[in-house]
C-alpha cells in the first residue's frame, strides 16, 4: 500500500468513527470475546509491585488489569482504566499495595492439618483404619510394662484378623522394646509401632512374619540379635518401607476435607502457591480436591517415593518421568529423598544434628552427644536415591538438612549425580540453611542449587540453640547466611515450615529477613540481613524457580497467572519501620483472578 492509499484509508476510518461513534462502540462491546473483550477486573490508584525484574529495584506502578485468570496489563491508572468496560469490576485501591501471590517453597500442610484439626481428625482416622481391619492403640510409654499392658488391652478386644498399629516419637521405652515384649501383649495379631518420621519401627512376631514374607532378605534395616535372629526392630529405610507399603493407609476421601481446610488458612495469609513433599495417599487425596475444583491454592509437590526406598530404581523404571506433569493447580516438581539428619538443637529434640562441630553443652532431651547422621546407617539409601533420581530425569526437592556435615553429604551426592548426568540448570533443592559453612555456600552456588530458607526456624529457637550448644560465633556466621548465598550466586527462596501463628505469615518472615532479630530480642548475623526488595523477591519471583513455573508465577506481568495479594501498607514504604513489617495486613488474596480470601470493594 502506498502513502496516498494509507492516507485515504485513515480518513475513511476517521469518518466512520465521527459519523457512527456511539453506535460503533456499542457494537464493539457486543463482539465475541475472541474478537474484543474488556478486562474482568481492574485495580487502580494503588502501588503495584510487579516483581518483573530478577534483581532490585522493584518496579512499582499504579494499576493492574485481569482477564481470564491472567494478568492483562499493568501500568498507570488512566491507561488501565481504559481497559474497563461496562461489566468490568473496578477496585479503587486508595493507595494500598499489591504484590504477586506469595510462593512458600517448604511447608507441610499435610502434617499440620492432622495436628491442627486433631479433635475432628482423630476419630475419622481411627474409624478409617478400623474399616481396613486396623486398630489404633493409644499407649502410655512410661515403661515397657505400661506399654505392654496397653497393647494387651487393645488386643483383647480385637478379632484375630485385625492388625494393631500406633505412632510415637522416640523415647527410652521404645529403645528397650522388642518383638518378644509385644508378643506377650498380642500373640495373635500383627502389631506395629511407627516411630518418629517412619525412620524406625518395632513389630511383633506376627507382623515380622508378614514383612519377611513380602521382602525376605531384600529389606534393609532389620535389627538382629547376636545369633542373627530379627528382634522386631527396624531402622532407616526398613521402617519407612513398612510404613509406606505394608501398613494400610487412611482412605484419601477421609483425608481430603482436612487437607482442604488447612490450605484455606494459608490463602488467608497471602500464600497462593505452597510446595510440600507428599506420600502416595496424600497425592491421591489432594488429587481428589483438584479434580473437584476444590484446591484452595496451587500445590507443587515433591514425591516421597525417594525417602527410605531401597527399591527406588526399579520403581522409577516402571514409573517413568512425570516431573512437571499435572494441572495448573497441582504438579510434580521432583523427588524427595531421605533426610541426612534431624532438627537443630533445642530442649525438645534428641540432638540428632549431623555436624562436624563438638557440642559445648548437652540438651535436656539430647540422646546423641556427638550428633547423628542418618546416612551413616548401614544400607541407608539417601545418597544413592539422589543419583538414581537424577539418572531418570528427576530433580531433588523437598529436602531436610540441618547440620553442616549433613549439607556436605547432600552436596557430595549432588556432585556424584552431576558426574553421571549434569544437574546444572535443574535447580536441585537444599532446604533450611541453618548451619551453612562457607564451603557449602560456594559449592551449592557452583552446582546451581536453589535454596528454600525458613526464617521462622531461625527466629523461634534454632539460632539461640546453635549459639548455646555450638557457640555464638556459629550462630552469627552459619545461621541463615542469605546475603552470603546471594553474593555467591546461589538462588534463594522462602518457606515458613511452621503452622504457628504469626510465624508462618510471610510479612512476619519479611521482618526477620530485614532485622535478623530472634524471639528473645537478640540479633544474629546482622551482616546477613537483606533489604526489603530482595526479601520480597525471595517470596515471589525467585520462588517460581523452585516450583518450576517461572513463566507462569512469581510476578505481575502480562500473560502470567493472576495470583496477587492486596496489603494495607506498602512494604517498600520507609514510613513503615523495619520492626513493624510484620504488622502489615492481608486485605485480600486473589488466585486465578478470583478473590479467594478477604474482599475487594468495587466502585461500580
Amino acid at each position: 500500500m502506498n502513502k496516498k492509499s494509507r492516507t485515504v484509508m485513515t480518513l475513511c476510518v476517521m469518518s466512520l468513527v465521527l459519523t457512527f461513534g456511539p453506535l460503533w462502540i456499542s457494537q464493539a462491546q457486543d463482539l465475541p470475546p475472541e474478537v474484543l473483550r474488556y478486562a474482568d477486573m481492574v485495580l487502580y490508584n494503588g502501588r503495584v509491585l510487579t516483581m518483573d525484574r530478577d534483581q532490585p529495584p522493584i518496579n512499582v506502578t499504579e494499576a493492574i488489569a485481569l482477564q481470564d485468570g491472567r494478568v492483562l496489563a499493568v501500568g498507570d491508572s488512566d491507561r488501565i482504566l481504559r481497559m474497563a468496560g461496562a461489566d468490568t469490576v473496578r477496585v479503587d485501591l486508595g493507595g494500598k499495595a499489591v504484590i504477586p501471590g506469595v510462593i512458600d517453597t517448604h511447608s507441610h500442610p499435610n502434617r499440620y492439618a492432622l495436628r491442627h484439626y486433631a479433635q475432628e481428625w482423630t476419630p475419622a482416622y481411627i474409624q478409617s483404619l478400623r474399616e481396613r481391619n486396623v486398630r489404633y492403640a493409644t499407649v502410655r510409654w512410661d515403661s515397657v510394662e505400661t506399654a505392654v499392658s496397653d497393647f494387651k488391652r487393645v488386643a483383647d478386644n480385637a478379632s484375630p484378623q485385625e492388625w494393631i498399629y500406633t505412632v510415637s516419637r522416640s523415647n527410652p521405652t521404645l529403645r528397650e522394646l522388642t518383638r518378644y515384649d509385644l508378643d506377650k501383649a498380642a500373640p495373635n495379631n500383627p502389631l506395629y509401632i511407627m516411630i518418629g518420621n517412619a525412620t524406625r519401627g518395632i513389630a511383633n512376631t506376627k507382623m515380622l512374619d508378614i514383612v519377611l514374607d513380602i521382602y525376605g532378605d531384600r529389606l534393609p534395616g532389620i535389627v538382629r540379635d547376636e545369633q542373627g535372629v530379627p528382634n522386631g526392630q527396624f531402622r532407616g529405610s526398613g521402617g519407612t518401607v513398612i510404613d509406606q507399603e505394608v501398613v494400610p493407609r487412611v482412605a484419601p476421601e477421609v483425608l481430603a476435607p482436612f487437607l482442604k481446610r488447612e490450605l484455606e488458612e494459608w490463602v488467608a495469609i497471602g500464600v497462593t502457591t505452597l510446595s510440600t513433599r507428599l506420600r502416595g495417599n496424600e497425592v491421591t487425596a489432594y488429587g481428589l480436591l483438584d479434580r473437584a475444583g476444590e484446591l484452595p491454592l496451587r500445590l507443587p509437590y515433591s514425591h516421597e517415593i525417594g525417602r527410605g526406598n531401597p527399591f527406588l530404581e526399579a520403581d522409577l523404571k516402571r514409573f517413568g518421568n512425570l516431573e512437571g506433569h499435572g494441572t495448573p493447580w497441582m504438579w510434580l516438581i521432583g523427588i524427595s529423598v531421605g533426610i541426612p539428619d534431624g532438627n537443630g538443637p533445642s530442649d525438645t529434640n534428641s540432638g540428632a544434628v549431623c555436624s562436624s562441630l563438638p557440642k559445648r553443652v548437652m540438651l535436656r532431651a539430647d540422646i546423641y552427644p556427638e550428633g547423628f547422621c542418618n546416612w551413616d546407617m548401614p544400607d541407608e539409601p539417601g545418597a544413592d536415591a539422589i543419583i538414581v533420581s537424577n539418572r531418570y530425569g528427576y530433580r531433588i526437592a523437598g529436602t531436610h538438612t540441618f547440620g553442616d556435615k549433613g549439607f556436605l553429604m547432600l552436596l557430595d551426592a549432588f556432585d556424584q549425580a552431576n558426574q553421571e548426568d549434569s544437574i546444572l540448570g535443574q535447580s536441585f533443592g537444599m532446604d533450611h540453611g541453618m548451619m551453612v559453612p562457607p564451603e557449602v555456600v560456594e559449592r551449592s552456588a557452583q552446582l546451581g542449587v536453589t535454596w528454600s530458607l525458613q526464617p521462622p526456624m531461625f527466629y523461634d529457637r534454632y539460632a539461640a540453640g546453635v549459639s548455646r550448644v555450638y557457640g555464638e560465633e556459629y550462630a552469627h556466621r552459619w545461621m541463615l547466611p542469605i546475603k552470603s548465598l546471594i553474593d555467591a550466586g546461589a538462588k534463594v527462596t522462602y518457606g515458613a515450615d511452621t503452622h504457628t501463628d504469626p510465624q508462618r505469615e510471610p510479612m512476619f518472615s519479611l521482618e526477620i529477613l530485614v532485622t535478623r532479630k530472634i524471639s528473645d530480642g537478640r540479633v544474629f548475623g546482622p551482616r546477613e540481613a537483606i533489604d526489603r526488595a530482595t526479601a520480597l523477591l525471595m517470596m515471589t519471583r525467585w520462588g517460581a524457580d523452585y516450583v518450576l513455573r517461572n513463566e507462569e508465577l512469581g510476578s505481575l506481568e502480562p500473560g502470567k497467572l493472576a495470583d496477587l495479594v492486596v496489603l494495607d501498607k506498602n512494604p517498600l514504604d520507609r514510613d513503615v519501620a523495619d520492626e513493624d513489617l510484620s504488622e502489615i495486613k492481608i486485605l485480600a488474596t486473589v488466585i486465578a483472578g478470583e478473590v479467594a480470601y478477604g474482599a475487594l470493594t468495587a466502585d461500580n
